[in-house]
């Protein structure tokens, strides 16, 4: 069966992508992240989730809506690096995809699902490569902004806390290679990061020479953008990285309401402690999902060296964990309902296409 035509003179419409791949792509990640959400609550048991909200009393509302506050920062900051795209995707649809890949990126450690989530669910609204360059730039202005605040909390934390010889050993190694890390993607930025990989894969033998060079330029673009971040050159860039730094603030003010709702007696050094060497060891638990096992044993020490008691620093780890079910449960249902809607409009601009090519194909034969 042949397309209609378009009328004589004019340019044959193009039909609209279905973005097959990304619909199937979500429904498998959020049947899994759904299942995993599942498993883990009957690990953890919902009950005791409740029952360390209850002993967090009325402060619980507060800390939830601080973390969808924290979510909403967030999502702001893609949206201005979306720019100018972004006037052509709502807000709500950019806040669903950083709810739906803060979700998944609880259960898939490293973060690459949750990323690749965030991207398939906005790539229907606007230019792939647009959407892909926005969530690059949002995840390395994010490295960079968390790193610096390490870089100056942790020094001040060890100077004032006699921490152990091992302990002191682990946090100075997990901050250097930190650096070390950083330091390194700016170099592969500079280089250009595309073309590093592309000419690694090349020199791997896992792509041929053709896909390289194919690959490379359709990503060229993208190289230059994240060259511009590192001069403040890319459209929205002051925007993003502004409310990144007021998304960082809330994230603060947080763990301190946490701190003060648990009972600890608040102090600057355990506040400086928790916020840099805290973080510091919740990014190396996050190779495991939740940080099962990791966190408590690391909280517990931490506080006792900070000068509270290891049961505060448990009763820390169950609320954390406790939040984190929260916002796994908040994301995959936005993501449902988020994904859905994305479907509708998509289905609706195929009906759009067939009923204007079948009134074309009408007015030829007419």
């Amino acid at each position: 069966m042949t397309t209609p035509s378009a009328p004589q003179g004019a340019e044959p419409e193009p039909p609209p992508n279905r973005h097959v791949w990304s619909h199937l792509f979500n429904i498998v990640v959020l049947l899994g992240g759904s299942i995993g959400l599942v498993v883990m609550m009957h690990q953890l048991g919902w009950d005791m989730a409740v029952d360390v909200l209850q002993r967090v009393g009325t402060w619980a509302g507060v800390i939830i809506a601080l973390d969808l506050l924290d979510m909403v920062l967030d999502a702001g900051a893609i949206a201005a690096f979306l720019l100018p795209a972004s006037h052509r995707i709502s807000f709500w649809r950019v806040f669903a995809a950083q709810a739906s890949g803060r979700a998944i990126n609880i259960f898939v450690p490293g973060g690459v699902v949750g990323e690749a989530t965030k991207v398939t669910m906005l790539v229907s609204c606007a230019p792939r490569d647009r959407v892909l360059l926005s969530i690059v730039l949002f995840n390395l202005a994010t490295i960079y902004i968390s790193v610096a605040i390490l870089i100056v909390g942790v020094p001040i934390t060890a100077y004032y806390v006699d921490m152990p010889h091992e302990l002191a050993l682990l946090v100075w190694v997990g901050l250097a290679v930190m650096i070390a890390v950083v330091i390194g993607i700016g170099v592969i930025v500079h280089r250009g990061a595309i073309q590093t990989a592309m000419a690694t894969l090349r020199g791997l033998h896992i792509i041929s020479k053709e896909r390289a060079a194919s690959w490379g330029s359709k990503l060229a673009e993208l190289d230059q953008n994240l060259k511009h971040l590192q001069s403040g050159r890319v459209p929205g860039a002051k925007l993003a990285v502004m409310l990144l730094i007021a998304e960082r603030a809330v994230a603060w003010l947080t763990t301190i309401v946490v701190l003060h709702a648990i009972g600890v007696h608040l102090h600057p050094m355990l506040v400086i402690g928790v916020l840099s060497l805290g973080v510091l060891i919740s990014w190396m638990s996050a190779v495991v999902p939740f940080g099962l096992g990791v966190q408590d044993g690391s909280n517990y020490a931490l506080f006792e060296l900070l000068g509270s008691t290891g049961e505060l620093g448990v009763l820390y780890t169950l609320v954390s964990r406790a939040r984190t079910l929260v916002i796994a449960c908040f994301g995959f249902v936005i993501m449902a309902f988020a994904h859905t809607a994305n479907r509708t409009v998509v289905r609706r601009r195929h009906r759009d296409y067939v009923r204007r090519t079948t009134q074309n194909a009408q007015v030829i034969r007419g």
